[in-house]
């Protein structure tokens, strides 16, 4: 008699109990360190196809760290190393800081003072550098970004584009990011002085996060600010499926706007305001805890620390919560397979607790 009550009484309960597993997948995304700002955003995570990550802090350590100073044919060494390390004393990121730190084992004297004028990095120019007070004009970045800077003054001679070509393609090939120094005189001629090394890490088990994100049918995309040979290389060793490399906020938003109009459901994370545009278009944006405040208001799921284990454990935990809340709509339409369900979870607190989550003596897997 009760377990024909209980039946009759699936359809009257049935929004009480979504509910129920509702909150319960998301107090075990929380467990995990994964804080979802929404209802909405575990089911649409559970659906995902399609997962960008920003690779920096997520597929790599994030702790990049200038290693060496490689003049191009003809600038001396110290040259180069001074120009760096001055372009950098006011750049707050790590790798700024790095380059300076490298720089004073080599001799470089930090100066009281520069009179110049900060050149900050953006993610449209994606150089930075100073504007010094006798007119000279130092930058740093991106290969290809330095070089059309330097192109706005003169051409390179083919043997200089040659030289800097072979030394930012040695970096890549190693997994490296090259920064390409240059500077202009006061009379407006330009120089190519070299190439900084910086070094980062790919998190070790991450190949094998990926490999269950292919496996539960979602495609992984690394988004790097990187050139293309870099991102080659830090992709095949992560495992990811494709890349996008040297992106611009605008490239993030269009590849996400392409994978939405392909019929796919979209992940993006992010920690940066630049990344804000492109979580707030993906149909689930997960922002570092860390992040800026851009960049958590965009994001409808939370991250509290960037563990590599956090990359495959908020889709699988969201696809665990839909699978469970499916179940449900199934019985309810076909109360008959409730008591096949009793049967096989060894009772009815059981089967309720296999359904939820909640006290899951069964583990938690329906």
């Amino acid at each position: 008699m009760l377990v024909a009550l209980l039946v009759c009484l699936i359809p009257t309960t049935i929004g009480a109990l979504l509910s129920a597993i509702g909150i319960a997948g998301m107090d075990r995304l929380v467990q995990r360190n994964v804080l979802a700002l929404s209802g909405r955003a575990v089911e649409a995570a559970g659906d995902v196809t399609t997962l960008l990550l920003d690779k920096t802090g997520t597929i790599t350590y994030g702790n990049r760290r200038a290693t060496e100073f490689l003049p191009l044919d003809g600038v001396d060494h110290a040259e180069l190393v001074h120009a760096a390390a001055l372009s950098s004393l006011s750049d707050p990121t790590p790798e700024g800081a790095s380059i300076v730190d490298l720089a004073t084992t080599l001799g470089f004297t930090v100066p009281e003072t520069v009179e110049a004028v900060i050149v900050p990095f953006t993610a449209q120019s994606r150089m930075s550098g100073l504007d010094l007070a006798d007119g000279r004009v130092i930058r740093k970045g991106a290969g290809s970004a330095v070089l059309a800077w330097m192109h706005e003054s003169e051409a390179l001679p083919t043997a200089v584009s040659d030289n800097l070509n072979l030394e930012v393609e040695r970096v890549s090939q190693s997994g490296g990011t090259p920064l390409v120094v240059a500077t202009l005189s006061p009379g407006g001629r330009g120089r190519v002085l070299g190439v900084v090394h910086l070094k980062d890490v790919v998190k070790e088990g991450i190949a094998e996060r990926f490999r269950e994100l292919r496996a539960m049918g979602i495609r992984t995309v690394m988004v790097t600010g990187d050139n293309p040979l870099t991102a080659a290389a830090i992709a095949a060793e992560a495992g990811v499926d494709d890349v996008l490399a040297e992106a611009t906020p605008e490239d993030k938003l269009e590849l996400i706007k392409r994978e939405q109009a392909g019929g796919r459901l979209v992940a993006m994370t992010g920690d940066g305001t630049n990344d804000a545009p492109a979580l707030a278009q993906a149909d689930v944006g997960v922002a570092m805890n860390t992040g800026t405040s851009a960049a958590k208001e965009a994001g409808n799921i939370a991250r509290h620390r960037a563990h590599r284990q956090a990359t495959a454990d908020y889709p699988r935990g969201a696809h665990h919560v839909l699978h469970r809340q499916r179940c449900c709509q199934v019985f309810c339409d076909y109360p008959g397979h409730v008591c096949h369900g009793f049967s096989r979870a060894g009772g009815p607190q059981h089967y309720a607790a296999a359904l939820t989550g909640i006290g899951d003596p069964l583990g938690g897997d329906l």
